[in-house]
């Protein structure tokens, strides 16, 4: 008697298409703006992030999860951006936040505090620039995406020592920077950019203050993410 051949227990079929784009599109847009600063860089690497990853999607086993497989296409196309944008040394960053000489284009009272959060929203993306794109993307991953460490390496396809390594070193310089200058991290920061006088007087720190006595510091561009009204990861 014949019997059925049974398939190998690692296939199964392709995730639908428009439920991928539809349940990750968030999590792919908010990848790319977080490591790209350019939004029309940002828009692109999305993108093509979308079409590496569906027409590659006939390949996916269900080694790992959905999310971790994305992830892992997104990133390739993610970092050839990231890698063309620079890369600021802390000395830079210190001499933006205490420019004072570029008057700003100030809105109307009823459109200012969104803009004061779209300013400061830019400002920290830029300060995540601090870091090399590898331990950016490392960062991102782990402190405002959240995954765990073992889907981290397999997404960049290392050591998971090197990106305890790489996470641990990024929260120091980040925290070392924030906590010397910027107004919403620590209300004695000694920033005086541009925007410091909008963030006073709308009281962000204040609003913030209430919002970091319940979460970790190492989620603090999470949190701010939420908080200043854009979309994260």
């Amino acid at each position: 008697m014949k019997t059925a051949k049974s398939l190998p227990c690692n296939t199964q079929p392709s995730p639908d298409p428009d439920s991928l784009v539809r349940d990750y599109t968030t999590l792919v847009r908010a990848l790319c703006r977080r490591m790209i600063r350019n939004p029309q860089y940002a828009a692109d690497a999305e993108q093509q992030a979308w079409l590496e990853i569906l027409s590659n999607l006939s390949a996916f086993r269900g080694e790992s999860r959905i999310s971790t497989w994305i992830y892992t296409i997104a990133a390739r196309t993610i970092m050839r951006y990231a890698r063309k944008e620079t890369t600021y040394s802390i000395r830079f960053l210190r001499s933006y936040f205490h420019d004072e000489s570029q008057p700003l284009a100030v809105p109307n009272r009823s459109e200012r505090d969104l803009w004061v959060r779209q300013q400061c929203d830019l400002c920290l993306l830029g300060t995540l620039h601090c870091l090399d794109p590898d331990s950016r993307l490392a960062y991102i991953l782990r402190d405002i995406a959240e995954l765990d460490y073992a889907d981290i390496a397999r997404v960049l396809q290392c050591q998971e020592t090197s990106v305890r390594q790489r996470v641990s070193r990024s929260r120091r310089k980040l925290y070392r920077f924030l906590t010397d200058e910027c107004a919403l991290f620590n209300r004695q920061g000694q920033c005086r950019c541009k925007m410091h006088k909008w963030v006073q007087e709308i009281d962000l720190p204040a609003e913030y203050e209430r919002i970091r006595h319940t979460v970790q510091k190492a989620r603090f561009f999470q949190q701010t993410g939420r908080f200043l009204e854009f979309e994260t990861i």
